[in-house]
């Protein structure tokens, strides 16, 4: 037989632990596997080594008992040669009957020595052990009661899901709908080919299915999930809100809410994080917002409130429809303002379709790569998805998968950070052509070049001067691999063919995206492991290895510093993996034969790349002074016009439109015109119009993200005072939302100013002018000799480079 891997969980029958396997062929199929058995690891000490067989007699006798009171043993007790942190030794494999006796006995048996593996979840167990996949094709061999006998293949495959996104809209007259008496009053749906809303009042359109009720609006929606066979159910936030209110709505109905594939389960949350995560009986389910959360967190999102209608702008570039989200009860009262409603309900699962659609092959190509489900890859952390590829490698290489720290370990290991990288602060000012290095993948090739990882450190099999000895003086083995510089040497080089690979293949074409989204994956991880080197929580940890690596770095760009400056350039600017270079009067050509020369005092894995040559940038200031420059803090253009912007405001969500136009109007005028009149012009018309109060409101919105319970902060900011007004005024507000408010002119303190956008009707202009705008600008202008009253009031203007 033959069929695509979806999904592993575990079910018990006669208490005994079995694996279910969800597959598709052409539809979702269960099939079972009996013959695996949980199981972990015992330590007894390498001086306890002849005892071996002597120890596993008394693990087999040994009893254990349930929280119900029932005597409970292992199955069985087997003994197998493992590499433990690089050295070769027996350890006892403990098998069990039931995942929830390897948690049991794990708590018991310190005694015989320390536990190792005790600690990974059944389905994922299997998963290692089996060498699987989500969406590979399995050739497999089953009876007729679905019992798998054996899996004798697996390759990679492409798998198209029936996939369905749906959204919800609540009665909420009084500002944040209450499932016990707020009903939900439209339930929209989108497969991509069709689309539809249900509800139960008319509202004029022709994509409405009118029900008698809310209760069978429910049940109508359940029967769709089932009549299109939905395979993967997507909503925006819906973990968090939509499924929990539907379920809670049909208790306070008396009504059943069955999603699953059984037509009898509804769903289960579980808290991950700061998300929760839903599973659904015989469908996969992802919540779409903790993915754009995550491209949010690595770059890939650039939009700074990641609400459904601001994300869909910035992925396809248009607006959505909207209805302001206090006002739907109103809505649905009114019955020519239900059509709009209905509109935008339906605009809801279209977008959030829409998106899941750009997102998920990423996500998929991240769990093919990880291995592990896609529901359980959705919404994790670069760290997790390091760890799901460390465990699958350490299985293959017969290594024990270290434990989990402790919280207590965690926590002492959070409080002993590793010395950061080198940075050469510039001097603040404006310079013409400029040369950019930077070195590829630092830090990854630092670990492969020189093998740093814990099980490499301070070995016995080689000599001091055999051994890679870093900067901070550890030394690493020259002759066994490590797991992470193996694994992280596969990523890389598996990249770098897919990228020659891209270049045959036309950008729009489907084999070219599906290869970038398998080289974004790539990317990701790759990128990801040395912060998992210094991660508090991370089975790898080594500080000594996190710290070696950031001494090399801090040698290699130091040494490439010093080199360019004997080699007659300048050294403007210096920081972690790259350099800025003043050609200083030497040509591009000069510049790219230093480059060479570099690259052949590297090793191997280490390359220094020309990120490019720009005509113009400017660095700015300290806080504290004027002649050192700040860190990550300048504007660079290109020789193709465009503007290259690090540190600035304009790229920060706590400023204002108002300020980060005016700075990037200030910047272009700079850099692109070398103009400094137009410069200060840009400025006093920004102050003229907030002095005139006709500035949009919307310009001057300002976001923060409220991080925690709005009643656990101590020190009231202005979002979070903003915030508690909105939700005292009926808005919902939950920890890890967006809020954006407007300074007003009302109230004593800028807390007391501080209103949500939507509640806002003024605003105070001596605080934008003083606070935001000419903060924004002036580390740029005053190196051209201005000062704050010349851009309020006229004063007497510089030349461009008269500073």
């Amino acid at each position: 037989m033959q069929a695509n891997l979806i999904d592993v969980d575990y079910v018990t029958e006669d208490e005994k632990a079995v694996i279910r396997l969800t597959l598709k062929k052409n539809r979702f199929k269960r099939f079972y596997d009996p013959s695996f058995e949980p199981y972990f690891y015992v330590d007894i000490g390498e001086e306890n080594q002849g005892e071996v067989k002597q120890a596993a007699r008394a693990l087999e006798e040994f009893t254990a008992k349930d929280s119900e009171g029932k005597p409970v043993n292992v199955l069985r007790v087997d003994s197998e040669k493992k590499l433990l942190f690089g050295r070769e030794r027996e350890l006892l494999k403990v098998f069990c009957k039931h995942p929830t006796h390897v948690r049991m006995f794990r708590d018991k048996l310190g005694k015989f020595g320390v536990v190792y593996e005790a600690d990974i979840p059944f389905a994922r167990r299997y998963m290692i052990n089996k060498r699987l996949r989500p969406f590979y094709k399995l050739d497999f061999d089953a009876d007729d009661e679905k019992r798998i006998k054996k899996i004798t293949g697996k390759k990679e495959d492409d798998v198209q899901l029936n996939t369905m996104a749906f959204d919800i809209e609540t009665y909420n007259p009084q500002g944040m709908p209450r499932p016990s008496k707020d009903p939900v009053i439209m339930i929209s749906y989108s497969t991509g080919e069709e689309s539809g809303v249900l509800s139960f009042k008319e509202n004029g359109t022709g994509f409405t299915e009118v029900l008698g009720s809310e209760e069978e609006m429910i049940k109508r929606f359940c029967e769709l999930v089932k009549e299109k066979d939905v395979e993967l159910l997507v909503g925006y936030n819906d973990a968090e809100f939509d499924l929990p209110y539907l379920r809670d709505r049909s208790t306070a109905l008396k009504t059943d809410f069955t999603l699953g594939r059984d037509g009898k389960t509804g769903f289960s949350l579980r808290s991950r994080g700061l998300f929760k995560q839903a599973r659904i009986n015989g469908r996969l389910h992802v919540d779409v917002y903790p993915v754009v959360k995550f491209l949010a967190l690595i770059g890939a999102v650039k939009s700074k409130r990641l609400t459904l209608e601001k994300v869909y702008e910035e992925f396809f570039g248009e607006k959505k429809e909207d209805v302001e989200k206090m006002r739907i009860w109103e809505y649905w009262e009114n019955n020519k303002q239900r059509k709009t409603l209905a509109e935008y309900s339906l605009s809801d699962a279209e977008a959030t379709k829409k998106i899941a659609d750009e997102v998920l092959p990423l996500e998929t190509e991240l769990a093919k790569l990880v291995g592990a489900p896609l529901q359980e890859v959705c919404g994790a952390t670069t760290g997790q998805l390091v760890e799901m590829l460390l465990m699958r490698e350490a299985f293959a290489q017969g290594r024990v998968i270290p434990n989990k720290p402790s919280a207590e370990e965690a926590k002492k290991r959070s409080k002993n950070p590793v010395q950061g990288a080198y940075v050469k602060l510039p001097e603040a000012g404006i310079y013409d052509d400029i040369a950019v290095f930077d070195f590829r993948s630092l830090y990854p090739s630092i670990i492969i070049s020189h093998n740093i990882d814990m099980d490499t450190l301070n070995c016995s099999c080689c000599s001091l001067e055999e051994s890679h000895t870093a900067p901070s003086g550890h030394r690493f083995c020259s002759k066994k691999k490590g797991l992470i510089p193996s694994v992280l040497d596969e990523l890389i080089q598996r990249r770098s063919k897919i990228k020659k690979e891209l270049k045959k293949h036309d950008k729009d074409s489907e084999e070219y995206k599906k290869l970038f989204a398998r080289s974004q994956a790539l990317k990701i991880i790759a990128n990801s492991f040395y912060g998992y080197l210094l991660y508090s929580r991370s089975r790898w940890y080594t500080r000594d290895g996190g710290e070696s690596v950031t001494a090399y770095g801090r040698h290699y760009i130091k040494d490439t510093i010093k080199k360019a400056e004997g080699a007659g350039f300048k050294a403007l600017y210096g920081d972690t993996d790259s350099c800025f270079l003043q050609l200083n009067g030497k040509t591009h050509e000069e510049a790219i034969a230093f480059l060479k020369s570099i690259n052949k005092g590297l090793p191997e894995k280490m390359e220094l790349e020309l990120e490019g040559f720009y005509p113009r940038g400017v660095f700015v200031s300290k806080k504290t002074g004027k002649a050192t420059g700040a860190k990550k803090k300048y504007a660079l253009i290109g020789e193709d016009g465009r503007i290259k912007i690090r540190g600035f405001e304009l790229v920060r969500r706590d400023w204002s439109k108002i300020a980060k136009e005016t700075q990037r109007r200030v910047l272009e005028a700079i850099l692109k015109e070398g103009s400094e009149e137009k410069a200060v012009s840009i400025v006093r018309d920004a102050i003229k119009l907030l002095k005139s109060g006709e500035a949009p409101l919307d310009d001057l919105v300002i976001y923060t993200q409220i991080r925690k319970k709005l009643n656990s902060y101590d020190i009231i900011s202005p979002g979070v005072s903003a915030a508690r007004k909105a939700v005292k005024a009926g808005t919902q507000v939950d920890a890890g939302a967006m809020v954006g408010y407007v300074i007003t002119r009302k109230g004593n303190s800028i807390s007391d100013k501080a209103l949500v956008r939507e509640m806002a009707g003024d605003y105070d202009a001596d605080y934008y002018i003083n606070n935001q705008v000419l903060p924004s600008v002036m580390k740029i202008l005053k190196e051209l000799g201005y000062s704050e009253e010349d851009l309020k009031t006229g004063g007497k203007q510089a030349t461009l480079f008269g500073f």
